[in-house]
Order: C-alpha cells, then structure tokens, then sequence
C-alpha cells in the first residue's frame, strides 16, 4: 500500500529542502500530496523558484508516468485553475500526466487549458497581465505552441542580444518595481538585460537534454522577477548556514513600521528543468563525483566562457551581472546537484566575484535542473 506524505506550504529553503529530502529517500510508490498553495502562492522569487525545483525533482523522479496529487478537499475546478496560475503548478503538470484530486484523474491537456491564456499573455509582452502578488513569471514549456521565451527572443532559435533586450528587461522591471518608489539603476538592468540573453539561449540549448545527451520527453524554463520582505521570524534560518550568510542578513534586514524585522529585496530567478549546471558540463551525474569535485566542477563551469553563440559579448553576462552586484551590495544563490552555493557582497566590496561559498552546513540531497537567483537589498533612504 503507497505510503501519502502531505507537501505544507514550503514558505522558507529549509522547508523545501526538507520535502526534497523526503523525496530522494522515500520508496518509490510513496505519494507526496500537495495542498494548492505551494503550486499557485508568490512568497519571493527565489523561494517560488525554489519550490519549483523540488516540484521538477519529484516530476522527474517519481512523475513521469503517474499524476502529481492534490489535496482532495480542493474543489476540482480550483485545482485547474490553481495549478495553471503560477509556474511551479504548470511545471509539475507538464512533467506529470496531469492531476489527481481524490479519485479522479485529469489528463495534463486537459489540466492545460486553463494556462492558456496566461501563456498568451506572457507571449505578447503583456506583463500587467501575468504579475501577481508582485511577482512576474515567464515560463515556456515543451509541447506549447510557443515553446521559448518570446519576450526575450528575436526568432525562435536565436535569443535577444544585449541592445534588444535592454528594453525587455526594463520594462519588465518597471512592471515589476510599480508598486513601491525604489528604482533599479541602469547598469544592472544592462547585467541583467546581458545575462538574460545569454542564459536562456544556452538553456534553450542544452537543458532540453540529459547529461547523456538524450532529449527530455517534456520540459520547462522560466524566469521569475520581483520584489518582497523576507521576514525574520520567517527566513532568517535560511540566512544561518554560513557565517558570510549571516552576517549578510543582519547587516541588511531592518525593522518594518510594524516592529517586524525583514530584508526587503529585488530579485531575479532563472529555472530550468535540466539535468543540472555540473551535469550539463561533464557529461556525468553529480553521485558519481565527491563534493568537492562537484564544487570545483561548478565554479570551473561558472567561470569559463562556455557560451559558442555570435552575441556581442558573449560569455559576459555573468561576470557581469556579479561585477554589478559587488558594486552596490546584492548576492546571488545558485541551486544545482548537490550544491546550493552563494556569493553575498557589501557595497563597493573587493572580494572575488567567483568567490561562491556553500549555503548549508548540511549535505543536501540532489535536485534537478538549475535555480539562479540574484538578490538586491532595497534600502531605506
């Protein structure tokens, strides 16, 4: 008889990591079921991005021939719309065959429909119309009428470069940023516009296969953008894992009006449903290397200019995007394989911009695809 765990809200890392956990050492008729809130609520960027690498690790582990299950109590046609609302909901269902409420099956076609327009939206630049809470998602997934980002790509096969994504990425940010005064200055919506053009041309490249090569029956590849309050009650264990980390939170976060303490952030996540950064590069699953040669492997991917497309600069929008986040204060956290990894900076800091250091203390279990998340803290003036 399947054993069912109940999925809760996963509104903090430790919290995700934790059901990912759960997922590497369960058995394998083991049910994770899912209330609707992980697969529709906007909690942050990073966080959504998150929770969608753990929906895409159990998809890949456990789904691809069985129904991603929702909490039975949800009425059927709040399941649909809820799980075609929002990325994580639409990722899982499109690496599933489809939702189970209870008893009843819905075919992933079916389940579908209801994304279709928001995917219409999101095809046509009309950002008022898929922002919530927030947060603007782009997500592109296998078998769709427009499988790639539209917005951030000149034709089908060929991304956007720099210059034509400028304006892209700051409409996006206006869009994003229009609910509250703070600005997000030039020279990071540049990184930012570079990175993009470069990231989702190599993703639409090669995350669309495993590390051996063999194309994915089904995948997904997206972009979340906005902005939020980590609060401490909250967030602050997410903080915790590295001394840099923690010291990054508490210089950062600051008292709301209410007494409440939280960090008040930009952010940026990249997701992809692929075989993960180091696997991408080697050729091979991340079990197969130590920790350490997992780390070097992906600082090694990080810093080498992999990129063979005709872009202007190719190969820059990373460092780039870093050079941008030492300048006035901001961090980044990748989540690939076995690794969670971050660079965190003070303004105007001299450190390394590859100088990545490990979230956790803890050894993580391994996930799928890749998270790429870029923080900038939204300071009181």
């Amino acid at each position: 008889m399947s054993t069912v765990k109940s999925v809760g809200k996963c509104r903090s890392l430790v919290d995700i990591e934790n059901i990912i956990s759960q997922i590497e050492s369960s058995e394998s008729d083991t049910i994770f079921r899912f209330p609707i809130d992980p697969l529709e609520a906007r909690h942050s960027p990073m966080l959504d991005a998150s929770r969608l690498q753990m929906i895409v690790t159990l998809a890949r582990q456990k789904l691809e021939d069985d129904y991603l299950d929702i909490h039975p109590n949800t009425p059927d046609l709040n399941a649909l719309q809820a799980v075609c609302d929002y990325s994580p909901g639409i990722a899982g269902v499109r690496l599933s065959k489809g939702i189970r409420v209870g008893k009843k099956e819905v075919d992933r076609r079916d389940v579908l429909v209801f994304a279709a327009e928001r995917m219409k939206a999101m095809d046509a630049q009309d950002f008022d119309q898929v922002i919530k809470g927030r947060c603007i998602d782009l997500l592109c997934v296998s078998g769709s009428r427009v499988q790639f980002l539209k917005p951030l790509f000149a034709s089908r096969g060929k991304a956007k470069e720099r210059d034509d994504m400028v304006p892209v990425m700051r409409k996006l940010i206006d869009c994003a940023m229009k609910q509250t005064k703070d600005k997000v200055d030039e020279p990071l919506t540049n990184a930012l516009a570079l990175f993009s053009a470069e990231l989702i041309q190599n993703t639409q490249d090669h995350a669309v296969k495993d590390h051996t090569g063999r194309p994915y029956l089904s995948h997904v590849e997206g972009m979340m953008m906005g902005w939020t309050r980590l609060y401490d009650w909250l967030h602050s264990e997410d903080f915790s894992g590295h001394p840099l980390l923690k010291s990054y939170w508490d210089g950062e976060s600051a008292k709301t009006d209410t007494g409440l303490t939280s960090l008040r952030v930009f952010e940026v996540s990249y997701f992809d449903s692929g075989p993960g950064l180091v696997s991408r590069y080697t050729g091979k699953p991340v079990q197969e290397m130590s920790l350490e040669d997992e780390l070097q492997a992906l600082l090694t991917c990080l810093r080498h200019k992999s990129t063979s497309k005709p872009q202007t600069a190719a190969g820059e929008g990373l460092p780039s995007v870093l050079q941008q986040l030492r300048q006035i204060g901001g961090m980044m956290r990748i989540r690939t394989g076995r690794l969670s990894v971050f660079n965190a900076f003070e303004p105007a800091d001299t450190r390394d911009i590859f100088d990545f250091r490990h979230w956790a203390q803890t050894n993580l279990s391994p996930v799928q695809g890749a998270v790429i998340s870029i923080l900038v803290p939204l300071r009181a003036h």
